[in-house]
């Protein structure tokens, strides 16, 4: 995969998703994820940084192909929790509603553990 628009394909149909399904997760248009992907437009650092966070890859690896030596941070066991419930059950944290309900089951859940 040579260009971003190819690993942003790549991504995406691994995941399973449909240009419009994703589209809409991005709140952007159909056409324009079309056109990132073939390499006719380029998307905002932001919206770059977004599109890596949800495919949970590395700004470099997306816009480059090369992974950049870094340290991670250390993930607590209940960030390790969060990250899997919100890829598992693919919850749009860019909703308030959702990142509601989560923040509900996450405390009764470390309620329980207690």
């Amino acid at each position: 995969m040579r260009t971003f628009g190819e690993r942003l394909s790549y991504l995406r149909h691994r995941k399973g998703l449909s240009q419009e399904e994703f589209s809409k997760l991005l709140s952007i248009g159909k056409s324009t994820l079309g056109m990132y992907e073939t390499n006719k437009r380029e998307p905002g650092h932001d919206m770059t940084s977004h599109i890596a966070a949800f495919f949970e890859v590395s700004v470099d690896w997306l816009t480059t192909g090369k992974e950049f030596a870094h340290t991670p941070m250390a993930s607590t066991q209940e960030e390790i929790i969060i990250k899997d419930l919100v890829q598992r059950y693919n919850i749009d944290l860019t909703r308030e509603r959702s990142r509601e309900k989560l923040e509900k089951i996450i405390q009764l859940v470390f309620e329980e553990m207690t």
